[in-house]
């Protein structure tokens, strides 16, 4: 019984000690990761999911004239009424809608460079959740070589999405991490 007892204690202190770099790490790169400062480019960019944050974001920067277009992924989306309504209506900026394939921030990423490419951009500001700016800063670096601004929209999540949210990203991270563009 003693043996079980030490071993139980040894496991919770390893567990312990664990925990500290992984929530540090945490704070640092999901929760309050290294955002930038947005500056004129040539196109606003804003990855699709979130809980609407984004887009409000987005359109905060085109406003005061941070770039003449406003780039959306999946603004199709069904479920995303507020960008369906840009992406098939009449705006002051250019609109541009467009599904990545594949339906992920890779394929965000690769989709907005091909796009930058082919329109001669030579720079993005990119907006996303806070949670997910390192993780689409890392892809968008690998696979754009233009000057990219990534901005962060805070999110308005719960609890239990938000630990939901820092779960994917995790994963996503280490994803992105052992993959390139």
């Amino acid at each position: 019984m003693h043996l079980a007892r030490k071993t139980a204690w040894i496991l919770v202190a390893l567990f312990a000690v664990g925990l500290v770099p992984v929530g540090a790490a945490t704070v640092k790169f999901i929760l309050r990761p290294e955002t930038d400062s947005p500056e004129r480019a040539d196109a606003v960019a804003v990855l699709a999911g979130g809980e609407g944050e984004r887009l409000a974001k987005a359109l905060q920067l085109i406003q005061p004239g941070t770039a003449p277009a406003l780039v959306i992924s999946n603004g199709a989306d069904p479920k995303w009424p507020e960008a369906n309504r840009l992406c098939g209506g009449t705006s002051t900026f250019e609109v541009i809608c467009f599904r990545p394939d594949p339906d992920n921030t890779r394929g965000e990423a690769r989709a907005l460079a091909s796009l930058a490419e082919s329109r001669r951009w030579q720079s993005l500001v990119v907006v996303t959740s806070t949670y997910h700016v390192t993780r689409a800063r890392l892809l968008l670096r690998r696979c754009y070589a233009g000057k990219t601004s990534v901005v962060a929209a805070p999110s308005s999540a719960g609890a239990f999405r938000m630990f939901l949210n820092v779960t994917r990203e995790w994963a996503g991270l280490a994803r992105s991490l052992t993959h390139g563009c």
